[in-house]
């Protein structure tokens, strides 16, 4: 799966203007809604937030993936935000959110937003594409680090 194929320079908000988890979601699902990716956020954000309080979606060392299928999704949808201060999200390591990717998926296919997100964590487990994210300062610029691990993946598998 290639990340590209979902996560372009318009669904990234660099960066998000939240300073809590449930504005951060909030924002994320606005901005959907805003690109014409979603009809309506209320019951997503109801759904999602009630979600996080029983199982949190921060997966430790500044990063978080909020998700949820709906019969409402047509098809997989992703917004990647950045918070260069950093948000609380319940990380079990305590370290503040700045990653925070939000997927939502339809429920005939729950398993697309799984790897999906499997593929985030494989990248973001490569210190130097977190912190360039993190460093970044414009969406090119992120969808560039983005591409270029998508590349260098590729060449990996080519090479096993």
């Amino acid at each position: 799966m290639n990340l590209r194929d979902k996560l372009k320079e318009s669904t990234i908000l660099l960066p998000i203007q939240a300073s809590t988890q449930s504005e951060a979601i909030q924002e994320l699902l606005v901005h959907l809604q805003s690109l014409d990716k979603l009809s309506a956020t209320s019951k997503l954000y109801a759904a999602i937030t009630e979600k996080e309080e029983t199982l949190p979606s921060a997966a430790g060392r500044g990063i978080a993936y909020p998700h949820f299928t709906s019969m409402e999704i047509d098809e997989l949808v992703c917004v990647l935000g950045i918070s260069k201060k950093g948000l609380e999200f319940n990380a079990p390591d305590g370290q503040l959110c700045h990653l925070i990717l939000l997927t939502l998926s339809p429920n005939e296919d729950p398993c697309e937003h799984r790897k999906f997100i499997t593929r985030f964590r494989i990248m973001f487990d490569n210190p130097e594409v977190r912190f360039g994210l993190l460093e970044a300062n414009d969406r090119n610029e992120i969808m560039k680090i983005i591409q270029n691990w998508e590349d260098d993946e590729a060449k990996t598998d080519d090479l096993s």
